[in-house]
């Protein structure tokens, strides 16, 4: 696993300094990192279609903080833009798929950045899951072949903008992708209530044998 401690060093240090930091918000949507920034995260293995940022009222993107998460995953903090500087937002984007047993499973990252939070509660809704535990709060979105998370203290940042600024998450190049569409069972009409079950195919031009 490449450099998880390296992120973690690099939170540690934001938080003791709370500066260096660059606004993150533009309008018109999240912008996306400088460049000089982005090559660094490349540099480091992050696979190029995890990039994303994303805008939150009242917090900004450390930039140090922009850096490869395990082996080819993306993370940052978001820091607040005014004093106090005590508390942070997580962002990542993490390849492969998200379901329901992994929001009901699955830890929360927690305040430390080291240590995980247990689920308590874990809501799915149309467009993702939201997750609490240990006063940690987070907002799941499945995209297809990745998922991204949004998390901070329950008490820091409201539901709702917590929401938002997940489901508003912006690519490096300015696209947006779409939610994964929920999965859900398929249902059939062409399945008959009586007999074998199977499907009742419509006639052509000609009645069967002809």
């Amino acid at each position: 696993m490449r450099n998880k401690s390296a992120f973690a060093f690099a939170l540690s240090l934001l938080l003791l300094s709370g500066c260096g930091t660059e606004p993150s918000g533009a309008e018109g949507g999240p912008a996306p990192l400088p460049d000089d920034t982005y090559q660094r995260v490349l540099s480091q293995g992050v696979d190029p279609d995890l990039v994303h940022t994303i805008e939150l009222p009242g917090f900004e993107l450390a930039e140090q903080s922009a850096a490869v998460f395990g082996d080819s995953d993306y993370g940052a903090v978001y820091v607040p833009t005014k004093q106090p500087f005590t508390v942070h937002v997580r962002f990542d984007v993490k390849g492969g798929s998200y379901d329901e047993a992994r929001c009901e499973r699955d830890p929360l990252s927690g305040s430390s950045g080291g240590e995980a939070a247990a689920v308590e509660s874990c809501e799915p809704d149309a467009d993702g899951w939201y997750r609490t535990g240990g006063g940690w709060q987070e907002y799941v979105v499945r995209h297809d072949g990745f998922h991204l998370t949004v998390g901070a203290p329950s008490t820091a940042v409201d539901r709702d903008s917590l929401t938002k600024a997940a489901l508003d998450a912006r690519r490096q190049d300015g696209s947006s992708a779409s939610p994964a569409s929920p999965s859900s069972p398929v249902t059939r009409g062409d399945l008959p209530t009586t007999g074998d079950g199977a499907p009742v195919d419509p006639y052509g031009t000609s009645p069967p044998g002809g």
